[in-house]
């Protein structure tokens, strides 16, 4: 049905609450406070319910782990991070166009991880082969680092749908958080 964002109380992105009622039951138990809502609502035998479409959390939640989600180097992931520019010559890369290169090659017991990886445009990504960039005389432009909240919420609202979307956007925008909204 519809999926709702939450928010820590600090406002950082926090996660996506899958389960409408889930979401809604944060609200009624007075755990999250809603900040945006959808036009659906939910009816009971008594009340009647606006749907939650962004909600802050009361308390601050400790995350002892960040979600694998964003420790995962997808190719989304990095190409967000990296701007969708190729991080050895900056060319303008597109999903289809672009690959994932790993700085320090996996053959050289490199991890597999946003600290490693780079976007990368094809004919780079093949002249660097299976060396490090100093190996292979090329310059990295930016060095590989972990996604910011910014980066994770750009991420989420590059997979979610067009309602989601412009719900979750017009409510960043007026929290005064502003992403790109490609």
């Amino acid at each position: 049905m519809t999926r709702c964002m939450v928010l820590n109380a600090s406002y950082e992105y926090l996660n996506i609450e899958d389960s409408w009622f889930d979401s809604l039951m944060l609200v009624l138990e007075g755990k999250a406070i809603p900040i945006e809502h959808y036009p659906e609502v939910v009816r009971s035998q008594h009340c009647t319910f606006q749907l939650p479409a962004v909600v802050v959390m009361r308390y601050q939640v400790m995350v002892k782990k960040r979600t694998k989600l964003f420790q995962m180097p997808t190719k989304k992931a990095v190409f967000i991070r990296d701007n969708f520019e190729c991080q050895y010559c900056g060319s303008r890369l597109t999903m289809g166009a672009g690959t994932r290169d790993h700085v320090v090659p996996r053959a050289l017991k490199g991890p597999d991880s946003l600290t490693n990886v780079v976007a990368s445009c094809k004919p780079c990504n093949g002249r660097k082969a299976n060396r490090t960039p100093e190996q292979a005389g090329m310059v990295l432009r930016n060095r590989p680092r972990p996604l910011t909240d910014e980066e994770k919420i750009r991420c989420v609202l590059k997979t979610c749908r067009s309602k989601e979307r412009q719900t979750w956007l017009g409510c960043l925008k007026r929290l005064g958080i502003t992403l790109w909204s490609n």
